[in-house]
């Protein structure tokens, strides 16, 4: 009897041992996976000040900065921004464009891949996407450059502002009314009727602001995407499969994905937001940048 609760004793150690082992082994990958990469992750926007617009893409990220300058991190690390003072900056998926004081768009990075130039035009505005861009002119005209679109083409008429997702691209004309081009397997390219002031055109989904400041969004909804909430917007910035925007209150409200922390903004106050694949990225009333999720 003794020597069988010996054996039996010495058969539950193992086992016990065996599923602490497992425990730990279980416990010590999730950290890999999860805790050491947000540790390590090289995250030289986390605080910087200073900061006056922000632009995430899908591998890396540009900062406008007081003053005009540009930095950028992430894939366009190793390709600087020109010597140049800069108003207004784009991230697409290979290359990022900016407005120069002086109107001329400037783009650079590529990783590449041909995507064409910008015309040689004074612009107001430009918006990167994958090897597609498009800017408006001083004069209202629509800009569009590169092959991201296939054989789309852009719309002609005055524009006041243009947005370019992955394979679509919307603006707003000078009535307000939405147009869009591009592919539309998913509707992300069929706007509703009504007079909008702002939008952003995502992956495969589109958002925008209505005149009276509440966001419509049209497109896939696979992560609810474009399900917003309601209330007033005064700006708004979609990512892969989530979408921020900035409240009157200059709260930022997220919706759609939520995976790794990109939906669930700090509290405080905001000037801007940019949403990317995994992560956003917002400026505070202070001009500093914060930043929540993990990767781009």
């Amino acid at each position: 009897m003794h020597d069988d609760e010996d054996g039996e004793g010495k058969r539950n150690w193992g086992f016990g041992w065996s599923a602490t082992f497992a425990a730990i082994g279980v416990a010590i990958g999730v950290f890999l996976v999860v805790a050491v990469p947000a540790c390590l992750r090289d995250d030289p926007w986390e605080g910087l000040a200073g900061v006056t617009a922000v632009s995430l893409g899908v591998g890396g990220a540009c900062a406008l900065m007081e003053g005009g300058a540009v930095t950028c991190w992430g894939s366009f690390t190793e390709s600087s921004p020109p010597d140049r003072t800069f108003v207004l900056v784009s991230v697409g998926r290979h290359h990022v464009c900016g407005v120069t004081t002086g109107g001329s768009v400037v783009c650079w990075g590529s990783n590449g891949k041909p995507w064409g130039e910008p015309p040689d035009d004074r612009f107001v505005s430009v918006s990167s996407g994958i090897d597609y861009a498009c800017g408006i002119t001083r004069e209202g005209l629509l800009r569009c450059w590169g092959s991201g679109l296939g054989r789309s083409s852009a719309p002609d008429g005055p524009f006041v502002s243009v947005s370019v997702g992955d394979h679509h691209a919307c603006g707003i004309r000078a009535d307000g009314s939405a147009v869009c081009w591009g592919a539309d397997d998913l509707g992300q390219a069929t706007p509703p009727p009504g007079a909008f002031g702002f939008i952003s055109a995502g992956a495969l989904y589109t958002c925008g602001i209505e005149a009276a400041g509440s966001v419509a969004c049209w497109g896939a909804n696979d992560a609810g995407q474009a399900t917003p909430p309601g209330g007033a917007f005064t700006a708004v910035s979609t990512g892969a499969k989530h979408a921020c925007g900035i409240t009157a209150d200059r709260s930022v409200v997220c919706w759609g994905w939520n995976i790794r922390g990109e939906g669930t903004p700090p509290e405080g106050q905001f000037t801007g937001v940019s949403a990317g694949l995994h992560q956003t990225c917002g400026i505070t009333a202070g001009g500093t940048m914060v930043c929540w999720g993990s990767g781009y």
